[in-house]
């Protein structure tokens, strides 16, 4: 009885089975319901749904054009890089009972994509590769990084060993043996291939051409940023269709449509509902050669002087085209200088600009239609006291004991007294007349160039605060400008008055190859007269020649320019802002040219080095400068001289070689009175034609080689018994020991050529 009782205890209630029962036909009562819902009540809205997920519009990506050199090179393009991943996982296959698995062979089964023998074999041409395509990061170091990676008891299977990587490297990856299937082709969906822009010749030109917005991909500074709606191009707009996650077709209408439909207008492709249009290319006026020597001259004066910043620019004088922009600046993780991203010197930086700018000053005076400057002036120099404690000014250099200079020697030895005192006579009660005069010729607007760079608005202090402040504007301080403006300036003083706006950009190509010019854009037709703006040169080429810039004054061609030093920092008096702005040729200007070297512990004369080692590359390359523009090698000769009218060949030489050259050149040539084998050419009379005479050699003294060869000085001395050291090249204008001195045989004799 006990037994039945238990049995009759543990069968289950028949409520609970009821309940069970329930559940189950409730369930597949609202299971059949959602189907019917779902298929036949909101089926067609849920099939609309889907292919809309499955069907999208995608992008297709333009292609940016192309920026190019005035000479025909690639300075920026669009080029295919990638992210390298690899997916290092690499097991043992196990089986049930936890035993690695061999195979046939007695080899160990791996799981990885990259087996153990193919990663050993081929780890190290890995390596090589990258450390080619990027050498900043050495083979030990990929090795070490991809390693120490592989060893780690669960290494990441996405893991990133380098990004931009050269697409043709990223491929020679994939293609070897064993690898293909450790790259890993998408992250997160995203494809590990992308377009980026690349500067082919590196860091030069980067401000001009234009970097990549850190903060926005699809902004940039430079040209890039200034003509980014022509070389963006149009991005086309496709019906696609998702094949698997983050793979799309192209080319694949919606459901019920043809490729093509046809209406009362036409045919439309519902397919490329808007076209691709890639964009255009443009030239710039950038010219590789220059813009190289000049990054070059700037870099070895930043390093020699140690300066913080510095540029270097070359205009073209007739079209502002600038043919080279040079922007340095000292990045500390290279330990060099470099152009640095928002760090356009020539155009975003203001500064004092100190000496170059009594030029501005000057020109602004002598266009005062009211004419109180004359140029026969004497103005006092060296030290004065204006009035007063604020009226103390004293040149920094020595200017040879004289305590006046003329108008034109106050601008040749740069004196400050000088500026001041011709600003403090003539303007002192009508200091506003003044800056009115300088804002009318130069530009103090904006320039608004074709760079997109920062572009700060130029002023001028307060100049009735305090007398300091009007003297200090008279030669060039109380005024914040920016080197291209100044440079603009200079550049319309070589070009007779004639102010143009610097231009980055020199045409435009479309995609059929067809170029659009950009044309000059004149700022100012006349800044100044053209008898200012020939005073102005005049008085330029005698800084070069005479006075502050003579240590570039040997040259054929001939150079006009002002040096310019400025305090950099009013907390360190013993650092300056050096510059150096003028034109070349002197006597047919053709190029303008400015160049600034910041925080240096010197003058600025050191600037004017880097001037002229652009001046003598350009002067190299243009062919064209032959035509007269470059300066005659003879002294400057009053055109009424007999010796102007007489002009000859060779002033003295072998005669036999005179002889032939006056032959070859077609010229009437009169023998020497005697024979010899020396000879000179002697001036006669007004109105009698000039002679070559027999030259004798006097034993112990120098002879005269003025007007030589170099190879005829070089024999002529030798034969004398003396030494030649050469410097320059053309024709002697000078040799020490003067001619006639009495020397020891074996002396040394330097000459130099011009």
């Amino acid at each position: 009885m006990k037994q039945e009782n238990n049995i009759e205890g543990s069968k289950t209630p028949r409520w609970v089975l009821w309940f069970g029962v329930l559940i189950t036909l409730g369930s597949g009562i609202c299971i059949l319901w959602g189907i019917v819902n779902i298929q036949w009540v909101h089926g067609e809205e849920w099939r609309e749904l889907a292919e809309n997920r499955e069907a999208s519009l995608r992008a297709d990506p333009a292609r940016r054009g192309n920026i190019y050199s005035s000479d025909g090179k690639i300075l920026a393009t669009t080029v295919t890089e990638c992210d390298l991943y690899l997916d290092l996982m690499n097991e043992y296959v196990k089986d049930k009972n936890g035993e690695v698995k061999v195979n046939s062979k007695g080899v160990k089964m791996e799981s990885g994509p990259i087996v153990d023998s193919c990663f050993e074999k081929y780890i190290d041409t890995v390596c090589i590769m990258l450390h080619e395509a990027i050498p900043q990061h050495s083979v030990v170091y990929y090795r070490d990084l991809i390693r120490g990676e592989r060893k780690k008891t669960r290494p990441r299977r996405c893991f990133l060993v380098q990004r931009g990587v050269p697409y043709s490297t990223w491929t020679q990856i994939c293609r070897l043996p064993g690898w293909r299937r450790g790259v890993v082709q998408q992250v997160d969906g995203r494809s590990v291939v992308h377009q980026v822009r690349a500067h082919i010749y590196g860091n030069m030109a980067e401000n001009t051409i234009g970097f990549r917005n850190e903060l926005s991909s699809n902004t940039y500074t430079g040209l890039e940023g200034y003509y980014d709606s022509i070389l963006r191009g149009q991005d086309g707009l496709l019906n696609c269709q998702r094949l698997t996650r983050g793979i799309w077709l192209a080319d694949v209408p919606k459901k019920g449509q043809s490729a093509e439909q046809r209406t009362d207008e036409g045919v439309i492709d519902t397919v490329v509902l808007r076209p691709r249009i890639d964009g255009q290319h443009i030239v710039s006026t950038i010219d590789t050669r220059y813009q190289d020597m000049a990054e070059s001259a700037l870099r070895k004066a930043l390093q020699m002087y140690g300066g913080t910043a510095g540029c270097a620019m070359l205009m073209e004088m007739e079209t502002g085209y600038m043919l080279a922009c040079a922007n340095l600046a000292v990045d500390t993780t290279v330990h060099g200088y470099r152009e640095k991203r928002d760090r356009n010197v020539a155009v975003s930086d203001m500064y004092e600009p100190g000496s170059t700018f009594k030029t501005v000053i000057l020109t602004a005076m002598l266009e005062d239609p009211n004419g109180h400057i004359d140029t026969s002036m004497r103005l006092v120099a060296g030290y004065h006291n204006f009035g007063g404690k604020d009226g103390e000014i004293r040149d920094d250099h020595v200017l040879a004991g004289r305590d006046s200079l003329s108008l034109k020697e106050v601008i040749e030895q740069s004196s400050n007294v000088g500026m001041s005192a011709l600003g403090w006579n003539i303007y002192n009660r009508q200091r506003d007349t003044l800056r009115h005069l300088v804002e009318e010729v130069f530009p103090y607007a904006k320039l608004n160039t074709d760079v997109k760079a920062p572009e700060y608005q130029a002023r001028i202090n307060n100049l009735h605060r305090s007398n300091r402040d009007f003297l200090n504007f008279c030669y060039g301080y109380s005024t914040r400008v920016s080197a291209l403006q100044l440079l603009t300036f200079y550049n319309g003083i070589g070009a007779g008055g004639r102010m143009v706006k610097p231009l980055f950009c020199k045409a435009i190509v479309d995609e059929r190859g067809s170029e659009r010019k950009v044309k000059p854009v004149v700022l100012n037709p006349k800044m100044c007269s053209r008898r200012t703006a020939e005073l102005m040169r005049d008085m330029l080429e005698g800084v070069v020649e005479n006075g502050t810039g003579n240590n570039i004054k040997n040259t054929t061609y001939g150079i006009a320019g002002k040096t310019g030093t400025a305090v950099h920092s009013y907390a360190d008096r013993r650092r300056y802002n050096a510059s150096f702005a003028g034109f070349f040729p002197s006597e047919n200007p053709r190029y303008t040219c400015m160049v600034v070297l910041e925080d240096i512990p010197y003058y600025g004369r050191q600037a004017a080095i880097v001037f002229k080692a652009i001046s003598d590359c350009v002067v190299a390359v243009d062919k064209g400068l032959s035509d007269g523009a470059v300066h005659s090698v003879w002294p400057r000769l009053e055109e009424d001289s007999a010796m102007a009218k007489q002009r000859p060949v060779l002033l003295g030489g072998r005669e036999k070689g005179i002889s032939e050259a006056y032959r070859r050149l077609k010229i009437p040539y009169r023998e020497a009175d005697s024979v010899g084998e020396w000879v000179r050419y002697k001036v006669n009379g007004e109105g009698e034609e000039g002679r070559y005479v027999r030259y004798e050699v006097r034993q112990g003294r120098i002879p005269n080689c003025f007007g030589m060869t170099a190879k005829d000085a070089i024999a002529m001395l030798n034969e004398a018994g003396y030494r030649a050291r050469v410097r320059g090249y053309g024709k002697v204008v000078s040799q020490s020991p003067s001619a006639g001195q009495a020397a020891k045989g074996g002396a040394m004799v330097d000459i130099v050529l011009k």
